[in-house]
């Protein structure tokens, strides 16, 4: 009888060792992978952010150059246009 639990216990010993040891060649890449993803996931999230802020200072930008004060400006100034009645002024460079 001892002689079987003495041959039982080493064999049960490297049973445990080999399980682990397989336990850990596959969970050791998946958890590394798991780490890897979280910190993209973080940084993506920080970039969305940040896109998000830039999509809402242009689409300010934009309600602002669409208002009608802002056409009529760019229209006298650029294009040199007048309202009906108007008298243009043209600028008179000096030498």
């Amino acid at each position: 009888m001892k002689s079987k639990k003495k041959l039982r216990q080493p064999l049960r010993l490297i049973g445990i060792g080999v399980l682990c040891t397989v336990l850990l060649v596959t969970l050791v890449p998946r958890v590394k992978t798991i780490i890897e993803l979280s910190a993209r996931k973080q940084a993506l999230l920080e970039q969305k952010a940040e896109l998000e802020k830039e999509q809402q200072a242009l689409m300010l930008e934009f309600e602002q150059a669409s208002s009608p004060e802002n056409i009529e400006r760019i229209a006298r100034e650029q294009l040199g246009m007048v309202k009906p009645g108007e008298q243009p002024l043209i600028p008179v460079l000096s030498d």
